[in-house]
């Protein structure tokens, strides 16, 4: 009977390592100037995991940029297996000391950014993602009519 306890609990020692998910809450990205940005992070223990990120913004058509990164230390390490935002691939590397995920796609809507990957040791990583949107801020609207205005009343002078 001590054996098959013993057994047991060399079983449960030895089994595979599964680090926790990470799922965060919707995150509202900054605007600044037509641009949107904001920043990511997880940490996790040795094991598998996949982490999901949402972000919003404004919700126009226009490109993300960004990467998720780690850098290898004595007692950690992260590898990535995959990453995808909204559902496209996104390129990555594990080369030497450092792991990358970069960001470079059209979007438009709600951004879900998924990644997965191995932590060897206690190990995080962070990123940032930037949103461009092509379409001009009221204010430029506001500055062109300005101008406009002021090219008008220019000529008009100019006949008189």
């Amino acid at each position: 009977m001590k054996s098959i306890v013993f057994a047991a609990i060399l079983s449960t020692a030895f089994g595979t390592a599964m680090a926790e998910n990470v799922t965060k809450p919707t995150v509202v990205m900054t605007a600044e100037d037509g641009n949107y940005s904001a920043g990511f992070e997880a940490t996790h223990s040795t094991g598998l995991f996949t982490d999901t990120f949402t972000f919003s913004y404004s919700g126009l058509p226009g490109d993300a940029f960004g990467f998720a990164a780690n850098v290898k230390n004595k007692k950690s390490d992260i590898n990535f297996t995959s990453a995808t935002l909204n559902g496209q691939a996104l390129d990555l590397t594990n080369f030497g000391d450092n792991s990358t995920v970069y960001i470079d796609l059209p979007v438009s809507g709600l951004l879900t950014l998924v990644i997965s990957g191995e932590s060897f040791g206690k190990a995080s990583y962070a990123g940032t993602i930037d949103v461009t949107s092509a379409v001009p801020e009221p204010t430029t609207y506001g500055m062109l009519l300005g101008g406009l205005g002021v090219m008008g009343f220019l000529a008009r002078r100019r006949k008189a």
